[in-house]
């Protein structure tokens, strides 16, 4: 096979992840001490996931995970952590937009998700806390609710 038609062979998937790399990074550990406080309360923690997409040129995106995660006592700020993290993707010009879709916002971000949780995990560690470990997300039913409310958004402006 000559070099020209091995460039013509498809790939099995419609896409490939050419870099995933951690875009920005901020941890804050204002109230580190109130652990050793003498209180008898535990400590609330929040966690947000975001997921976004930039389309770079006409094959190639870039899909970032925006996590953030915020740890309470009361009223005061123990931690703040807020990771972007972020993967370059080639897409096969030939998807349909439905399918372009579900690959950026479904299946990159679980193919990603792995990695950014392993990152939180190890900057709370690091930060002095057990590690913060986000419970799996079920990023095609983030999908489909989005579709929901972008649909029903929709017919309620349509109606005003």
């Amino acid at each position: 096979m000559s070099d020209k038609e091995e460039q013509k062979v498809k790939t099995p998937y419609p896409f490939f992840i050419h870099d995933q790399y951690v875009k920005d990074i901020s941890f804050e550990n204002p109230n580190y001490l109130v652990k050793y406080s003498e209180t008898d309360k535990q400590s609330q923690v929040s966690v947000n996931v975001e997921t976004n997409v930039i389309k770079l040129n006409d094959d190639n995106y870039e899909v970032t995970m925006s996590v953030s995660a915020k740890s309470t006592l009361e009223e005061t700020s123990i931690f703040v952590l807020e990771l972007v993290y972020a993967c370059v993707i080639s897409i096969a010009r030939d998807i349909e937009h439905d399918i372009l879709e579900q690959i950026l916002l479904v299946h990159c971000p679980f193919l990603m998700f792995p990695f950014a949780r392993e990152a939180v995990a190890s900057i709370t560690r690091y930060g002095g806390y057990p590690p913060l470990v986000i419970e799996p997300i079920d990023f095609s039913l983030l999908y489909i609710e989005k579709k929901k409310a972008l649909v029903t958004g929709g017919e309620e402006g349509a109606s005003n």
